[in-house]
């Protein structure tokens, strides 16, 4: 008598488990960008952190190291599942003639490119219904064919020079195909001086370029803020400045790279007919909206 246990039962276990060790880990390092603060009480907790962080650097860079080992450990063994067929891979209970009692397993082929995204929440598919199989680049992924080996970073909260310090060194370990980075709207939000911004950026693009030299590099601006219901009572004078000023930074920082830019600000004007793409927290992007930016990433590389 045979027992089934699918590859894809075993993935989901482990994603369980790593979804409670992922959000444990994000309370030790930054308050998540989706729970519903002033910007007042936003600042003041930037402003906290910013004042005790010579006391508390040693803590700090502990969880770092913390979620990249975790990172490491959960991430890259799920990454194959992302494009795989849900029966492609079983695990077999059955008796082997030359081996009794041995169980053998039919492994995965090796992935024909591996496609790492660095981003926050909308890149880890906060507002889609189920984040781990419906963000943008999970649906990217699939567009590129099988035989993709997706690393997803998106850490809900994460800034650009928190990026920095915790992503990068992930994505310097995995010798990616395909890179995209999308990191501007929570720095924008925290009022994250541009200049700061964009010495972060420049300095993250030049070491995945310096690292990847063959690898394709895609970086996102920000789109029209003002479409997105959470914006759209603020001062849209103000918030337009804002967005074209951080714009400017990063086609500054994209051209002196030699990176590609996905020009969301253009892209993505379909919003305004399309208030579907958004979910209903009124400021990421709904399972509709991520398969739209997937497809304007994909658009991009091809």
């Amino acid at each position: 008598m045979y027992k089934w246990f699918t590859y894809r039962s075993t993935v989901s276990w482990l994603r369980r488990r790593f979804t409670h060790v992922h959000s444990f880990c994000l309370l030790l390092i930054r308050k998540p960008a989706c729970v519903s603060t002033s910007d007042a009480s936003r600042v003041g907790f930037r402003n906290k952190i910013l004042a005790h962080r010579h006391d508390n650097r040693s803590l700090l860079s502990c969880s770092r190291l913390f979620l990249i080992a975790l990172c490491l450990l959960f991430l890259l063994p799920l990454c194959c599942s992302a494009c795989a067929s849900p029966s492609t891979y079983r695990l077999p209970f059955t008796t082997s003639s030359s081996t009794p009692g041995a169980i053998p397993m039919q492994q995965p082929p090796p992935a024909r490119l591996t496609y790492v995204a660095i981003g926050a929440s909308d890149t880890f598919g906060i507002g889609s219904n189920d984040p781990l199989t419906q963000s943008w680049p999970v649906d990217l992924a699939h567009k590129l064919g099988t035989g993709v080996r997706l690393i997803n970073l998106g850490v809900p909260g994460i800034d650009a020079p928190t990026a920095l310090q915790m992503e990068l060194p992930v994505v310097l370990d995995t010798h990616p195909n395909i890179i995209t980075v999308w990191l501007a709207v929570n720095d924008l939000v925290d009022k994250v001086p541009v200049a700061e911004y964009q010495r972060d950026l420049d300095q993250l693009l030049a070491r995945l370029y310096s690292a990847a030299p063959r690898a394709r590099i895609l970086v996102a601006n920000i789109p029209d803020l003002s479409l997105v219901p959470r914006f759209q009572k603020s001062n849209l004078h103000v918030l337009h400045a804002e967005i074209d000023s951080y714009n400017q930074a990063i086609s500054v920082d994209v051209a002196r790279e030699h990176v590609m830019l996905v020009d969301l600000t253009h892209l993505w004007q379909t919003l305004a007919d399309h208030p579907e793409y958004i979910s209903d927290d009124g400021f990421h992007p709904s399972t509709q909206g991520y398969a739209q930016l997937a497809e304007v990433f994909y658009q991009a590389l091809s």
